[in-house]
């Protein structure tokens, strides 16, 4: 009981502090009307009222005891040489108060409850004060809330802790698995990996792979090592274990690679870089293993990994990410290690090869490097041959016309033009790709779709028509240029208009002239407008052009010794040194350059100027049959430079268009019509 008074006395100190407050939402708040309005309404209960009365009670009854009980003890210290008499009256005296504790507690029990209140309040109104017995009450509610709180705990606490016991094993078997990257149930149904490495057996041949007949002719004797090892194998010679094919993006390396695993019948193991990359450590060193444990299994065969570069990276000293360069040292191992690789080729592919560590280039690995390059003439004529016999394609498409416009497409440049000539015929409602959708989608593949919706302004216009008239007229009139193909005003991407010049055939170098050639045409927009509208009334039309003289002219001077006061040296190369960057040249070296490239532009300037001052009332008819038309070729340019109307040509293709489709109407139709000729 004495220990209950203590823990009371505790509460009471606790309660005056903000979580007791708390426990019986009392919140952070010192106001005694909070105080006196919350234990109103919690002893508003009669039975939590009851409850207190009778507790009040007993606490008054052992305190009282408690004090006659020390009062006797204190008497018998004083008087330890006293007669028996004393000693009897004080063992009396406490026989007598236990026995009016017994009689008070049995009374409490069986009196009623209005009498328990008033004897309650009477004990307690004589033994404590009114602070104390509010700070009583506060600890009553307390200790009443706390003994709720605590029937809700779970009975079976040595279940609940096996049951997290038994969680953090689990938890800690998974994380241990997956970074040691072992698997524990290796052999059974639940083993399969979505990394598992399979074959895949390929039906692509040499002759599905158009416009790279160079590259196909150096895959040949890896073809022939794969058909017939033991040729090869009886004179002690070995074929290259890895090839490393290297082009720009869409030349057709993924396809060279799978051709060549389908001529030789083989199996075909592929996997890209980036599936190597992975957060925990060892899983990509892993995976190389994987695969070439696979390979070996079903020699021989064919290993591709695509876009190498993101596995085969130059090795770093990273003391962030020490494990970096644990894929690319398996990747080396594997080619060419302690353990041989008999049968098994390597391909990979990459058009980032400066990027590839020294290691992986050397002789033993990627010992043979085959550059698949963008297609020439031949090539671009096989690959739209090839791509137009998967449409529906026109009889009349001049296939001669677009490998000169498309000089530097690659094979996906080719396979999506055709695609996008094929939709714009079928938007047009058309039944076979024609002639008119191909230029049109190879316009828009290069300068972007067409701006038709822009509002229309005839002063513009007119100004976009002298510009590109001007360059035009330059290119029609220039020997070393390329020859005029169409001019338009027609608005495509960020330009206003475009002129579209066809080179006779593919030009791996320039001479002086040609290239001077090209720049005289890139300046006609911008003399033209300086001829018509003077040195004020110039636009910014000719931002890019200007771009592309100075680029060409820099590359005149600083590269290709074009310049007879710079003469041979080559002064484009420079140093590094950490961050600074340190030409190779002097200053005095470097304004000779600068002049130097002045005077070829302003030459170029010149050139032009005078040529269309000659030809300036053909400048004039030629931007007003753009406003007119918009879009002339060739053709209609010269037509229009003789001074005849453009509508005359035109009406003479319409009726050749016409007689053909009679022609074919009378004699036995084809499967396919040219659908050119029901415009």
């Amino acid at each position: 009981m004495f220990r209950h008074m203590r823990n009371i006395k505790i509460c009471s100190r606790h309660f005056k502090t903000r979580s007791g407050r708390q426990s019986i939402g009392l919140g952070s708040s010192k106001s005694g009307q909070d105080y006196e309005s919350k234990l109103d309404e919690f002893y508003g209960d009669k039975r939590i009222q009851n409850l207190w009365d009778n507790t009040l009670a007993r606490i008054a009854m052992a305190q009282k005891y408690g004090q006659d009980q020390s009062s006797s003890s204190s008497s018998r210290d004083e008087s330890n040489q006293g007669d028996v008499d004393s000693r009897t009256s004080s063992t009396n005296k406490l026989g007598q108060s236990r026995g009016n504790f017994n009689s008070l507690s049995g009374n409490i029990g069986s009196t009623s409850s209005e009498s328990k209140g008033i004897g309650s309040k009477n004990i307690a109104s004589s033994m404590y004060s009114l602070t104390e017995q509010q700070l009583m009450k506060l600890s009553f509610a307390e200790g009443y809330f706390y003994g709720q709180e605590f029937k809700k705990r779970p009975r079976f606490r040595i279940l609940t802790s096996l049951r997290e016991f038994v969680m953090i094993i689990f938890i800690g078997s998974v994380v241990y698995v997956v970074m040691s990257g072992s698997n524990p149930l290796k052999g059974t149904f639940f083993a399969k990996s979505t990394h598992e490495v399979h074959p895949e057996d390929i039906d692509v041949s040499f002759d599905d792979v158009k416009g790279c007949d160079e590259s196909k002719q150096e895959l040949a004797d890896i073809v022939e090592f794969l058909k017939n090892p033991s040729k090869f194998s009886r004179l002690g010679g070995k074929l290259p274990r890895g090839v490393l094919l290297v082009g720009p993006p869409g030349t057709g390396k993924t396809l060279l690679a799978r051709a060549v695993a389908g001529e030789a019948g083989v199996p075909f193991f592929h996997a890209s870089g980036s599936e190597f990359d992975e957060i925990l450590v060892g899983q990509g060193a892993r995976r190389i293993r994987d695969l070439f444990e696979k390979a070996k299994q079903r020699t021989p065969c064919v290993i591709f990994l695509d876009e190498i570069d993101s596995v085969g990276g130059k090795r770093t000293n990273s003391v962030l990410h020490p494990y970096a360069n644990q894929t690319i040292n398996q990747l080396l191992s594997e080619m060419d290690g302690f353990s041989q690789n008999e049968g098994v080729i390597v391909m990979g592919a990459t058009n980032r090869s400066n990027d590839l560590d020294k290691a992986l280039l050397r002789p033993g690995r990627f010992d043979v490097q085959v550059t698949v390059p963008v297609p020439d003439y031949k090539g671009r004529k096989e690959l739209f041959e090839h791509y137009l016999n998967k449409v529906r394609a026109s009889f009349n498409i001049d296939i001669d016309m677009l490998c000169r416009t498309t000089v530097g497409f690659t094979g996906a440049d080719i396979e999506n033009l055709v695609n996008q000539g094929a939709l714009k015929s079928a938007t047009d409602s058309m039944d076979s790709v024609t002639q008119d959708s191909l230029e049109f989608a190879r316009d828009k593949i290069l300068m972007g779709p067409e701006r038709r919706n822009r509002l229309p302004d005839k002063e513009q216009n007119l100004m976009t028509a002298y510009h590109e008239g001007g360059h035009a007229l330059v290119a029609y009139y220039t020997d070393k240029a390329d020859s005029l193909h169409k001019v338009t005003i027609v608005s495509r991407g960020n330009s206003l208009g475009h002129t579209s010049t066809l080179p006779e055939r593919d030009l791996y170098s320039q001479t002086k002239e040609q290239l001077s050639a090209k720049i005289d045409v890139m300046l006609g927009g911008r003399v033209a407008e300086e001829l018509i509208y003077g040195n004020d009334g110039v636009t910014t039309g000719c931002q890019d052009d200007l771009k592309k003289a100075n680029m060409l002219a820099t590359y005149m001077v600083k590269d290709c010794g074009m310049s007879e006061k710079i003469g041979m040296r080559v002064v484009r190369e420079e140093e590094s040194q950490g961050q600074i960057i340190v030409p190779n040249f002097s200053d005095a070296t470097s304004e000779l350059v600068e002049s130097e490239i002045s005077r070829l532009l302003e030459e170029s300037k010149e050139r032009v100027r005078e040529l269309l001052t000659k030809h300036r009332n053909e400048l004039k008819l030629l931007a007003e049959a753009l406003l007119k038309y918009e879009t002339l070729d060739a053709a209609e340019v010269k037509l229009v430079i003789e001074g005849k109307d453009p509508r005359v040509l035109r009406q003479e293709r319409e009726r050749e268009r016409r007689n053909r489709l009679n022609n074919l109407k009378v004699g036995n139709p084809p499967d396919r019509l040219p659908l050119d000729l029901l415009k």
